[in-house]
Formats: structure tokens, C-alpha cells, sequence
């Protein structure tokens, strides 16, 4: 699926594996393989997939596939269908170059598998403050202004919140990477088209087509579950579901909030959108009203309408809730960890999240990242003093050679930049 990068097709493929594969709603989620195949063989797949338009169009299909371009622009390689008649060798080196990088990147897997599974053997007390501090300073690279940060935090709280409510999180990053893109091309088709171009198989039978493999990918799963459960209950393996309506006061939950938190700003968004031009608020719109329709129907059925299970005496209950209980993410087993136990871990890493943040705002991003490596490892991950130097010190050295040295990255001003300008004047500490 060239164009959609890495950031998504992980997504899709791990969906799709687990809306098809057998006994997925049980299993995935808990270290079934099958889960961890499907994403990772897409995540190898993809970099043939970005290389179509690449090649063919000139138009990067990811982040890696940007820096590929500048470099044929650097050779005097023109993209296009030059690439596949007189350069038709330098395109089958690439193709070949990215068959043989998976196979020797599947040999040294096989190789190291052992030293590599031990990776997952660190606590996370250490492994958790390395990753943050990567992310911070990587998110700043984005457009090198503070609201990269702030953007990191705020999609953070809301990944959580959503996890937490087992709302999905993939159709909202699929949502960013692809909206503009979806918008753009829907504005012009409806200018040039209108309406004709969503029905009329005869004139468009390509998007017709792509309608109905999309409707077929989406509804087969449901009807096939559908028709088991009836087979299933019928022979008497299967527990019955009766839906009863009438108000239900266990409704009235976070869930609830959420959904009516998400129809207040689509209304929001609306208000704002129908001021605007009819090809800048024709996506808006759309969008806004399915999601007000969708989220109404959600509260609805959250409040008036109640299951009643009833399970065959053959039939351990235990097993119920996981086929019964609807909702569109993967289960995370807390085993016995009481709910305040999990709130508290949740603000603790949310408060050290925000702690760097404010850090960076005094004493400047790179120098609060080695203060905060050593108090997360030091109070949190509970390590010892050679432990924690051990690792903060390489790695903020690393940190800062790449960024500072290397790259040459601006870093955003701070609090102590400001009290003592002179520091902004040598090469070597200009990080404040």
C-alpha cells in the first residue's frame, strides 16, 4: 500500500490479522505470534511499497524514501519512467538491494535471537526513562519548536485515555497521516465530479470497485462471526445474548464521558467548519456528522440497551466475557493490580513526562535530559549510583554529539539561555 509509511501499515496489518485469524479476540494481545508475524513481515514489506512512487512518480512514500530522493537528485537520477527503461538497471539494484537486506537482516535475527530476546529482560525502570528521553529529543526534530513537545504529551494523554477505555487508537494515527491526502483528492473529485463518481460503475468502475473490496474487508469478518455464533447457539455451544431495553444507570461511566467529550468538539468543529468555504468544510463535514451520528448511536446503546447472557451448562463461564464484551482494542491484563495501583504508576509516568517538559523550559532540552535519566533511574527504577551513571552518561554523550556536532540542531530557549546570554555564544555549551 505505497504512500501510507511506516507509522500505519503496522496498524492494518496487525488489524486485519486480528479481525481474521481464529480465536484472535482471545489470544492476540497476550503473546500469540501470529500477532507479532503480521506487523513485523508488513513492517519489512513496506519499504518495497514506498518504493513504487519513488521510482515511478517522484513522490516519496515515506520519511526514508525522502532522503532516497534527495540522493537521486544528487546523481542526476530524474523518477519517473526514465527509472524503468534507460535506468532499469539502478532500479532493479534497489529492488534486489531490499530483497537481500531481508534476508540477511532475517539471518542475524536467527542469529542473535537469543542475546536479542534478552532485551526484554530489562526492568523496566531502566528501559523506560532510555526510551522517553530518545522520544523527546527525536520529537523535537519535527518542526524544532516547542509545540513538537507539546504535541507529544498531549497524543500521549490521549493514547492512554483511550487505551484505558479500549477505545482504537490506529484509525486515529491512520486519520493523520492520510487525511490531508484523502481530503485533498475528494475536494477535487467532487468538483470535478460531484456525487457521480461514488456509484456510477460505468464511468468509474475502478473506484466502484475499490468501494466494494473496502465494504467486503470490513463487513466478511462480522457476517462470518455472525453466521458461526448462529450455528454455534443453535447446536447448543454457544451462550445465548438477549438484548433488553430500558435505562441502565451502569451506562453512565468514563466511556460515556469520553463519547459525549468527542460529540461536543465534532459540534465544535462543525460551528467552525460552516463558515468556511464549501470546498474547505466539505471533509469537516463530513466527517463531523458520521462521528456525531456514530458517537450518538454509542450513547444510546450505552444507556438503554443491556445484555443478558445466558451460557449453557457445558460451557465454563469464565470464558464469556471475552465474547461477549464489545469494543475495538486489544485486552490488557492488569492480573491483580488494584485500579489505584494503576491510576498511581499512570500519573507517576505522566509526571515525569510533564517534569521533563518543564525542565526543558528552565535549563534547556538536553541538559534536563541527562537530570532526567538519572532521577527516574535513581527513584523510580530504583538502580544503583554505577548503574545509573553508567548508562546516562554514554547515552546523553551520544545525544549530544549527534544532535549538537553532528546534526547541528538549533535548541529551543530557555529560561537559564536568557538569564545568561554569554552561554548562546560558545559552540561547545550553546544547548540553553
Amino acid at each position: 500500500m505505497p504512500g501510507i509509511g511506516a507509522s500505519v501499515v503496522d496498524w492494518i496489518a496487525y488489524g486485519h490479522a486480528a479481525r481474521t485469524e481464529k480465536d484472535a479476540h482471545l489470544h492476540f494481545g497476550k503473546g500469540d505470534v501470529r500477532g507479532v508475524i503480521a506487523s513485523e513481515s508488513s513492517n519489512n514489506a513496506k519499504e518495497g511499497g514506498a518504493l513504487v512512487p519513488t521510482i515511478a512518480f517522484g513522490v516519496p512514500g515515506s520519511a526514508s524514501m525522502a532522503l532516497i530522493l534527495g540522493a537521486f537528485l544528487i546523481h542526476g537520477l530524474v523518477p519517473g519512467p526514465e527509472m524503468v527503461t534507460k535506468k532499469l538497471d539502478v532500479t532493479y539494484t534497489m529492488v534486489w538491494s531490499v530483497a537481500v537486506a531481508n534476508i540477511i537482516g532475517a539471518g542475524i535475527c536467527f542469529t542473535f535471537a537469543d542475546q536479542l530476546a534478552k532485551l526484554a529482560l530489562i526492568r523496566p525502570g531502566i528501559l523506560v526513562p532510555i526510551v522517553l528521553a530518545v522520544v523527546f529529543v527525536g520529537a523535537f526534530q519535527g518542526s524544532r519548536q516547542w509545540g513538537d513537545i507539546w504535541a507529544l504529551l498531549g497524543f500521549g494523554t490521549l493514547g492512554f485515555v483511550m487505551k484505558r477505555l479500549r477505545w482504537p487508537r490506529p484509525p486515529l494515527v491512520l486519520g493523520f497521516v492520510l487525511g490531508g491526502l484523502i481530503e485533498r483528492y475528494m475536494f477535487i473529485s467532487v468538483e470535478r465530479y460531484g456525487a457521480q463518481w461514488t456509484y456510477d460503475i460505468m464511468e468509474f468502475p475502478i473506484v466502484v470497485i475499490m468501494f466494494i473490496i473496502t465494504a467486503y474487508g470490513i463487513l466478511f469478518p462480522l457476517i462470518r462471526d455472525m453466521r458461526a455464533r448462529r450455528k454455534a447457539v443453535a447446536a447448543g455451544d454457544a451462550e445465548v445474548v438477549v438484548r433488553k431495553y430500558g435505562f441502565r444507570k451502569e451506562g453512565l461511566d468514563y466511556d460515556l464521558a469520553f463519547a459525549v467529550l468527542l460529540i461536543i468538539l465534532f459540534i465544535i468543529e462543525l460551528s467552525i467548519a460552516s463558515t468556511w468555504e464549501f470546498g474547505a468544510r466539505l471533509v469537516p463535514q463530513v466527517i463531523g456528522y458520521t462521528a456525531i451520528v456514530i458517537l450518538c448511536a454509542l450513547c444510546f446503546a450505552k444507556l438503554f440497551v443491556s445484555r443478558e447472557v445466558k451460557v449453557p451448562d457445558h460451557i465454563d463461564p469464565a470464558t464469556i466475557k471475552a465474547k461477549t464484551d464489545v469494543h475495538f482494542d486489544i485486552v490488557v491484563d492488569f492480573g491483580d493490580l488494584p485500579i489505584k495501583t494503576i491510576w498511581r504508576r499512570a500519573f507517576a509516568y505522566f509526571g515525569f513526562c510533564f517534569g521533563f517538559f518543564a525542565a526543558a523550559g528552565i535549563i534547556g532540552l538536553l541538559p534536563s535530559m541527562f537530570f532526567f535519566l538519572v532521577i527516574y533511574m535513581k527513584t523510580w527504577g530504583k538502580a544503583s549510583w554505577a548503574v545509573t551513571l553508567g548508562i546516562a552518561i554514554p547515552l546523553w554523550a551520544f545525544c549530544y554529539g549527534l544532535f549538537h556536532h553532528i546534526l547541528i540542531i538549533p535548541w529551543p530557549q530557555s529560561v537559564v539561555g536568557n538569564m545568561f546570554p554569554v552561554l548562546r555564544t560558545m559552540n561547545d555549551v550553546n544547548l540553553f
